[in-house]
């Protein structure tokens, strides 16, 4: 694949400023253009072969840089921008290049985000063309931008002078090679005037334009003064965003990097170069201050200074980005300073655990788990880099029950202020061994047994068609998982009244042992069976959409709105029970598990209160119209 850039456009509406040189030219920052940035994400998606198509007059502004390579145009100032890449196209076939194209206009801004889900959508794909569709249209864009209606997962119309109906391109393409052919067609057709909305609904009636929704993501087309100052606020926000890792565990990507990317753009733009690897290791000092407040009995001071050093850890690795200095050395001493502070931590609280529970039986099991956890912390790390399918290590890091590092940080933070270090241990070990298992059967399904002298069976071809899962099917499922939970709920009560009677009687602590594991167990199922219960209710809710619309004249915003308030309310109060006896077994003060239980309380009942009232918003056609009918017998 190669991306060519189109920077052959005259930019009248920004004149005097593009007389002498492109627009693409413009400054988003000292020293950095619009082009620079461009040329930056294109390289970080890995396309190596970029190439910028230009006006003699503008050639010299290019040919100096070594990551480029110029492909001169003759284009009038009334032409359209197909003319341009045909002619592009042209020189690169005289050089013997024909390639998959990234074509991107070079006077737009965008997250790298949307170019990797251009890539990774067209990446093997069928020949077509594909372009990145946002919905949420804004203010002048759509009237400025090319609209786009779909029907499906295919384009149908594009033009500027429609209505939005569906949305707009935010100037980033994929074309297959196998189109050049329709290229050609549509220049012989409009000559130097074809553009690409003509090759898109040329393509479109043949049905191979695809389409990738990146609705949310940021963007910005520059083309008048007032865009370059929008484009150069918007540009900051951009390289916040950039900074943010698929791989980011749930709390890195909604708190940490919130806060983390704010300190790191602030130092960025004030030109103070703080060499990262300075910045990792105080961090690290900052975490083993954490570790020793905390060994020394100063609890909440330790998990304060916990949560900042795991706030301020990405700051190293944002300002390598940012300042293009990420090295091996780098990467190498944050990863193992990382570990030294995860060990560290979790000694600390095992310490201040054995000073609070003495006696022989329960020392050995908070040394197990401990041991489980401080292993599974390391294994995280180690399986993470090994593992080579990227793209499911992304989803891994993500799903429950969440192994990250920012994730073990709060849970730890959050144990150590309550003193439910056993609480912390078994979550942690829980989550980083099936974190760390699920790696590993990834890994040998990926190919782990092509040195064994065993018999894989291939996988089946997909059944087509796959119709919608039958509501009978998901209400049968739903009753096979929601039955065992209820008889778990009973079960683990006895097990946690049983433990908490044993460790009263000192000749029978072995007991108790035996029941804290039971409970423990019994738990981690009662969190699994809810989850299972909770997907379910989600899938039913998605089969009944179409037969509820109808019948209630509803619109899908409204209803996945109050599904989603629905799903949320059963959601905390499922959590509520594994949360109350996970604070029984790690024997919370009773004082701090009321206080858990009011304020689970709290969030059910105003999320109730939401959901009420936008179930009144939602029938109130139906409401007056019963009430209308009542009066008129009456």
């Amino acid at each position: 694949m190669i991306a060519i850039v189109l920077a052959a456009g005259y930019g009248t509406r920004l004149r005097p400023y593009t007389i002498e040189k492109p627009k693409t030219l413009i400054e988003l920052e000292p020293g950095v253009t619009i082009f620079d940035y461009i040329v930056a994400v294109l390289k970080e998606v890995g396309v190596t072969g970029i190439y910028v198509a230009t006006r003699r007059e503008f050639e010299s502004f290019f040919s100096g840089r070594n990551d480029v390579r110029v492909l001169v145009v003759d284009v009038a100032e009334d032409d359209g921008n197909l003319w341009t890449l045909y002619q592009a196209l042209s020189a690169l076939k005289e050089q013997g290049v024909e390639d998959d194209i990234l074509l991107t206009m070079s006077d737009h801004i965008y997250e790298v985000n949307i170019v990797k889900k251009l890539v990774k959508v067209a990446t093997g794909s069928s020949s077509k063309l594909y372009l990145c569709l946002d919905r949420l249209i804004r203010g002048r864009d759509a009237v400025e931008g090319l609209k786009i209606v779909v029907d499906g997962h295919s384009v149908v119309l594009s033009g500027k002078d429609i209505p939005p109906y569906s949305g707009i391109d935010t100037g980033v393409f994929f074309i297959s090679k196998d189109l050049y052919s329709y290229i050609e067609m549509v220049v012989n057709k409009k000559s130097r005037k074809a553009s690409l909305a003509d090759l898109v609904n040329t393509l479109a009636k043949v049905g191979v334009v695809g389409y990738v929704d990146v609705s949310g993501l940021l963007w910005q087309d520059v083309d008048t003064v007032e865009d370059i100052e929008r484009a150069r606020k918007l540009y900051w926000r951009i390289l916040a965003r950039n900074l943010v890792k698929e791989t980011d565990g749930i709390v890195s990507r909604y708190i940490n990097r919130r806060i983390s990317t704010l300190v790191s753009i602030a130092l960025y733009k004030s030109r103070i170069f703080m060499n990262p690897n300075i910045v990792t290791l105080a961090v690290f000092a900052i975490g083993m201050l954490a570790s020793v407040l905390i060994f020394m009995g100063y609890e909440a001071y330790g998990a304060l200074l916990a949560v900042l050093s795991s706030i301020l850890d990405g700051v190293d690795g944002e300002l390598a980005r940012l300042y293009r200095a990420q090295t091996r050395f780098g990467a190498l001493l944050d990863t193992t300073l990382d570990r030294v502070v995860d060990v560290m931590l979790l000694t600390a609280m095992f310490h201040q655990l054995l000073v609070v529970n003495a006696s022989f039986q329960q020392t050995l099991l908070h040394t197990v788990v401990f041991a489980l956890a401080i292993s599974g912390s390391i294994y995280v790390s180690y399986v993470s880099n090994a593992l080579e399918d990227r793209e499911y290590l992304a989803k891994l890091r993500n799903s429950f029950p969440w192994a990250t590092r920012d994730v073990r940080i709060l849970v730890a933070t959050i144990a150590t202020l309550l003193k439910a270090y056993t609480l912390a241990f078994i979550y942690i070990a829980i989550a980083t061994w099936f974190f760390t298992i699920r790696a590993l059967l990834h890994s040998l399904g990926k190919g782990g047994l092509a040195e064994a002298k065993f018999f894989v069976r291939p996988k089946p071809l997909s059944i087509t068609p796959r119709p919608a899962r039958a509501y009978t099917v998901l209400l049968e499922e739903i009753i096979t998982y929601a039955i065992p939970l209820i008889i778990l709920l009973y079960l683990v009560d006895i097990a946690l009244g049983k433990t908490s009677y044993y460790a009263k009687v000192e000749l029978s602590s072995i007991y108790a042992l035996v029941w804290q594991a039971i409970a423990t167990v019994e738990i981690a199922l009662i969190v699994y069976l809810a989850y299972n219960v909770l997907k379910r209710l989600a899938e039913l809710f998605k089969v009944l959409k179409d037969s509820v619309i109808e019948r209630i004249w509803v619109t899908p915003s409204v209803y996945a709105k109050l599904v989603k308030r629905a799903l949320l309310l059963i959601a905390i109060i499922l959590s509520a029970y594994p949360l109350n006896y996970a604070m029984s077994l790690g024997n919370v003060e009773e004082e701090l598990r009321d206080l858990g239980n009011y304020m689970v309380t709290a969030v059910a009942l105003i999320v109730l209160f939401f959901l009420i009232i936008d179930v009144a918003k939602a029938f109130e056609h139906l409401i007056q119209k019963y009430i209308a009918k009542k009066h008129v017998k009456v």
